[in-house]
């Protein structure tokens, strides 16, 4: 079973076009239950929907806006923010709700 943080990572790697992105990210916000998990992809999503807005609204044709593509590397803040976040979580093993948890105030017990 995968935990949220890497099903988040995963679907940033995942070759898709900017809409698709948008979707699959947005889907995976309302199974979130981490707050700041939900924030991060909040803030990607509304990127890459401003993003999208902006090469829609162009006269200009947009090289690259129906080509698949991964946003693991992209160099967004957004984005980047998202990965630190989720790979320093996924480092840890913990499933979300003991993330939750502890975020307050909560400790394992002794054993």
């Amino acid at each position: 079973m995968t935990t949220k943080y890497e099903d988040a990572i995963a679907a940033l790697k995942t070759a898709r076009t900017l809409t698709a992105h948008i979707t699959g990210l947005a889907k995976l916000q309302t199974k979130v239950e981490d707050d700041r998990l939900s924030s991060l992809l909040s803030t990607v999503i509304l990127d890459l929907r401003t993003a999208h807005a902006n090469a829609a609204a162009s006269k200009t044709k947009v090289r690259g806006k129906t080509t698949p593509g991964n946003l693991y590397s992209a160099t967004n803040p957004s984005i980047v923010d998202l990965i630190k976040y989720c790979e320093a979580l996924i480092g840890t093993k913990k499933p979300e709700w003991q993330v939750m948890a502890e975020r307050h105030g909560w400790t394992p017990p002794n054993t």
